[in-house]
């Protein structure tokens, strides 16, 4: 049996236990807030949490994600094919790692849960249904599964500048995907742009917002080229990407979603004023995801809609969680 064959053979009742756990977890943090020590509940919720980190860790270590595998073996096939993508290949193939901007991200969401639970007005009830929030946002994006998933976009990186080399991976070809979204061409890499663990959208002068990679990931623009992204002509006219179409509520922090609706309000304004018409880049889901991933995530959802409820909030109704 193939490795994607026997992940797939276990996803079933990975998920299912997965989910469950979420459960727990879930229902423990709710009881925190009338709990005797709702301090010490907070605490060993988070401990589950940076627990569920370590040991996607060790999956990445162990090279034990299907699409970690594929993303060390695309980063050594394009190094070799084409010298001029060595670097690319180089950082994305950390993405594989525990080095790799997604799972740092998650570490470093963890120690700010774990700073926010220290604070004096941790244990409120608005706080804690923003802590619940995002540590069970936190806790699904360390799910082995759902990190998989959200591999496909590095992945999908290489095999975009790879010209036809390699195949696309949990998601149909850029082509017809374009012809599907009504799409812009915004240039290779794209699928990581407006991905907040990848860069930002940083304004200009004349109020405009444009994205801006971070650090080493500047490399993208300077190797490959392409446009200059506006913001609001991105968010009219983007591409399908997971993070965008089903990640981006557990792969985003709490502060990274207040920029991100920062710079929606903005454009949306920057537009009404101009008389013209803004459309989010959130107002509808962008089809291209292959039909496995779909049915995984409907799986999941399914699964796990009980555990959303009641997070931190003290009540049977959880908390809106709105885009």
């Amino acid at each position: 049996m193939t490795i994607q064959g026997a992940w797939n053979s276990h996803s079933h009742s990975r998920g299912r236990r997965w989910a469950c756990l979420s459960l727990s977890i879930a229902i423990a943090f709710t009881l925190s807030a009338c709990a005797a020590d709702p301090a010490e509940v907070a605490a060993k919720a988070l401990t589950t949490v940076q627990g569920s980190i370590e040991q996607l860790g060790k999956r990445l270590d162990a090279r034990d994600l299907p699409n970690a595998l594929v993303l060390n073996t695309y980063a050594d096939k394009l190094a070799s094919a084409n010298s001029e993508y060595r670097d690319l290949a180089r950082l994305m193939k950390k993405e594989a790692t525990r080095d790799g901007m997604l799972f740092s991200g998650l570490e470093t969401r963890a120690e700010n849960l774990k700073s926010a639970l220290a604070a004096e007005d941790a244990l409120s009830s608005q706080s804690l249904q923003a802590l619940g929030q995002e540590m069970q946002s936190l806790y699904g994006a360390a799910n082995p599964e759902e990190f998989n998933r959200a591999l496909a976009d590095p992945v999908n990186v290489l095999a975009d500048v790879s010209e036809g080399l390699l195949a696309r991976v949990d998601s149909v070809s850029s082509g017809a995907s374009k012809i599907a979204n009504n799409a812009g061409d915004f240039g290779p890499a794209s699928q990581l742009v407006g991905n907040p663990n990848y860069g930002q959208w940083r304004s200009g002068s004349s109020g405009t917002s444009f994205w801006v990679w971070y650090g080493q990931y500047a490399l993208i623009r300077t190797l490959l080229g392409g446009p200059r992204i506006g913001y609001g002509d991105w968010a009219g006219r983007r591409d399908y990407s997971y993070y965008h179409d089903y990640g981006r509520e557990n792969y985003t922090s709490p502060n990274a979603r207040t920029r991100q609706a920062g710079v929606e309000h903005r454009a949306r304004t920057k537009f009404s004023s101009q008389g013209r018409q803004f459309q989010s880049p959130y107002a509808r889901k962008r089809s291209g995801a292959s039909a496995s991933v779909a049915r995984q995530k409907f799986a999941s959802r399914s699964t796990g809609k009980s555990s959303v409820r009641g997070w931190g909030s003290g009540s049977s109704r959880g908390p809106r969680r709105g885009k």
